[in-house]
């Protein structure tokens, strides 16, 4: 059987994330297409135990794909993992995993 891949865009922008959609199931694979509106950032997706589980950069002009299939339920994290200015530590956002 054919595994179905959403899409889903992942814009970076000082101090944001635009994510969407941003809520999935467990087993679902996600294809994150990934790109900036202003400088460098660091797209790093974290599981319920915010242990790293998958990066790419979020560069304006370019898009990344980076896929992830969501193996357990809860709330991952993206954080950006290059410095991108003063408010760079609250660039983050959540993304919902349900069971079901």
């Amino acid at each position: 059987s054919a595994t179905v891949t959403q899409r889903v865009e992942a814009v970076a922008g000082q101090w944001s994330w635009n994510i969407k959609p941003d809520a999935f199931r467990v087993g679902q694979t996600v294809e994150f297409h990934v790109t900036s509106t202003d400088v460098n950032h660091g797209f790093a997706l974290y599981n319920p135990d915010m242990r790293i589980v998958a990066q790419t950069q979020a560069m304006p002009g370019y898009i990344n794909v980076l896929r992830y299939t969501f193996n357990e339920p809860g709330a991952y994290r993206v954080l950006c993992l290059e410095y991108c200015g003063v408010a760079h530590h609250e660039m983050t956002a959540e993304i919902k995993v349900s069971a079901h």
